[in-house]
Parts: structure tokens; C-alpha cells; sequence
């Protein structure tokens, strides 16, 4: 890392730039952690677990960069201060890849976990001259590790989550530059290049953690063990078609959608609305409702997540465009939407 010994305006502005992180990191660290411990639900395996020790282990990375950059300059204080630096990081990144691939469908094989346990101890035995090869290999990691989680997340989400989502990209894209250009390899560019690197990383926690910790996706990873029924229903309560995700639950389909079908014209009718129901809790079940200009769209969950509601909209919207002359003469066969399983697939 480059070191500021001499006093001044420069020093004293890396400074605050390299202060700028650690307080981000340590203050979405504790936003994570509390979001986790205050789950009455929580699980040790969790993603938001995962990302507050990942925002630790990157303050505690900054710190001993910013005490090796201006204090511990001289050796064996300077080397042993950027190992501990390299090292709380890569831990950080063990930590959160350990969580990811228990939690994601990805057969990765724990081999990015195992990878980064054996990169966490490197520094205390490879010479300091390898250090920067080093730190862009545990980038590297960090992006693949961080890409697969986005991935997902980006895959399995609609609407407004998915929106957010783009954000969250943005930011750690900003933030992964700023690492890379913070390094002493950075500051051999100039002064400027250092600065808006320090600037970039500093934005890049801000979007990336600002907008992870008010994204649904977050708290919503498992919405696929959730599901349970899919209904398309006319108006008057006729069945147009219907998709079971969990295939032991036994039900009468017809009766089912004559029955939501009637509760929502009855609570139309109370308040007066033209509108229909969006989301209706019963018992340990949540029924959420999307509605097309003749049907209605109905998926019976566990829980009501938002990504969910954003999915049966989506849902409608693809379904109508596929299917809505169909239903303008609907006489009562189901075998006109047989189709409409690649649809399912394609948005659950």
C-alpha cells in the first residue's frame, strides 16, 4: 500500500476518504446484523448474517490499511498490519461464500469456500513483494463469489426487486474499482486516479449497501419453497386454468376458484371498490391476487412476500399477451392452455 508519513492537506485527505469506508462498512455491518438477530425466524446459514460479516471483515481491512498507510510505516509493523488487513478480508469473503453456497442452488461444490480458506492465511506465508498479486486475486474471487449471488437474486425476482437489484450491481461495481484502484498499484497512476479510486469505493459501499438492505430479495431468497397453488379464474368463478406446485396437497380446483372468486366480489361490494383484493391472509396461507381484464390471477403462499406479488403480476401480464383471445371465448376447456406450463417455469 502507499504510505503518507509527511503531514498536510493530502495526507490528511486520504485520511478522511480512507475513514469514509470503515464508517459505511461498520454501519451496514451493524444494519445487517441487527436485521438477522431481530428475525424471530433467523437461521446461523443466512445471507444477511453473511453480508454483515463480510461489511466487518472489509472495516477491519480498511482499518489496518489506514494504520499501515500512516502510522506503521516502517517494518515489520507495516507488513504484519496490510496481512492482518488481507486477511480479515478474506475471511470476510470465506464467511459470506460459505453462507452463499448452502443457502443458493448452485453446485459449486464449496470450492469457493475451500479456495478462500486456504487464501486467507497466504499472507503469513508469502513474501510482501506478492502481496498486490494478492489482493487482485482476492478481487477476482470477490467478484465471481458476489456476481453468482446477483445472478440469482436477479433471476428470481420481478418488478419493483428486480429494480432495485440494478442499483445494488451498480454500487458494488463502483466499489470493486475503488478496491482495485486504492492499491498501491492505483497510486503509482497519480494522485487523482487515488482519489477518485478512495471516491469510488466510499460511493460504491453507500449505493451497494444502501440499496441491498431495502431490497426485499434479500429477505426473500426462499420464495420458492413458499408456493403452492397458481389459479386463473374468469369472471363469475370460473376456472380457466391451474398449476399445483406442491403436487400432495389435495383440493377441488372448481370449488376453490368459485370460493376465492366469492370473496372477492363480496369484499368489492363492502368497500366499494373497483378494484380487487391484492393480498389475503388466512389461517397459516396468503392469497395474493393479480388481475387481467377478463381473469384473475390467483397464487396461494405460505408467506406474502413482495417478490411474489411482483411474480403473479408478471404472471398475468405474460398470460394475457399469450392467452387473451382465448379467454375473450373461454367455454369451460382447460386444454386451451396446456402452454401455459413453459409459462409457469419461465416465470416461477
Amino acid at each position: 500500500m502507499p504510505l503518507f508519513e509527511e503531514a498536510g492537506m493530502t495526507r490528511d485527505f486520504f485520511l478522511m476518504l480512507q475513514a469514509g469506508i470503515v464508517f459505511y462498512s461498520v454501519l451496514f455491518c451493524v444494519m445487517f446484523f441487527g436485521r438477522w438477530f431481530k428475525d424471530k425466524y433467523k437461521k446461523r446459514v443466512d445471507i444477511r448474517l453473511a453480508w454483515s460479516v463480510f461489511f466487518l471483515g472489509l472495516s477491519i481491512n480498511s482499518v489496518a490499511f489506514i494504520i499501515s498507510d500512516f502510522w506503521m510505516t516502517t517494518e515489520p509493523q507495516n507488513t504484519a498490519f496490510v496481512s492482518v488487513g488481507y486477511i480479515a478480508l478474506m475471511l470476510a469473503i470465506t464467511a459470506f461464500f460459505g453462507a452463499m453456497e448452502l443457502v443458493l442452488p448452485y453446485k459449486t461444490y464449496h470450492l469457493l469456500t475451500l479456495i478462500g480458506v486456504v487464501s486467507t492465511f497466504l499472507p503469513l506465508f508469502i513474501p510482501r513483494a506478492f502481496f498486490e498479486v494478492l489482493a487482485l486475486f482476492e478481487s477476482i474471487l470477490a467478484l465471481i463469489g458476489i456476481a453468482l449471488f446477483l445472478r440469482y437474486t436477479w433471476s428470481s425476482t420481478a418488478g419493483d426487486v428486480r429494480r432495485s437489484l440494478q442499483w445494488v450491481v451498480v454500487g458494488f461495481l463502483m466499489g470493486w474499482v475503488g478496491f482495485i484502484g486504492r492499491s498501491e498499484t492505483g497510486y503509482s497512476l497519480g494522485e487523482p486516479a487515488y482519489t477518485l479510486s478512495l471516491l469510488l469505493l466510499n460511493a460504491g459501499i453507500l449505493v451497494f449497501g444502501y440499496h441491498l438492505s431495502n431490497s426485499p430479495a434479500l429477505d426473500e431468497l426462499d420464495w420458492n419453497q413458499q408456493i403452492l397453488e397458481l389459479y386463473v379464474i374468469q369472471v363469475g368463478g370460473i376456472l380457466a386454468w391451474h398449476h399445483q406446485f406442491v403436487q400432495n396437497r389435495d383440493v377441488d380446483q372448481v370449488m376453490t376458484a368459485a370460493g376465492i372468486s366469492g370473496v372477492q366480489s363480496l369484499f368489492q361490494e363492502i368497500t366499494s371498490s373497483e378494484r380487487g383484493l391484492n393480498i389475503v391472509s388466512i389461517g397459516e396461507y396468503d392469497i395474493l391476487f393479480a388481475h387481467g381484464t377478463t381473469f384473475t390471477c390467483v397464487l396461494i403462499a405460505r408467506k406474502p412476500y413482495k417478490v411474489l406479488l411482483e411474480k403473479v403480476q408478471e404472471f398475468t401480464t405474460r398470460f394475457e399477451y399469450e392467452f387473451g383471445t382465448v379467454l375473450q371465448h373461454f367455454e369451460g376447456s382447460l386444454q386451451e392452455f396446456q402452454s401455459a406450463e413453459e409459462l409457469v417455469q419461465a416465470v416461477f
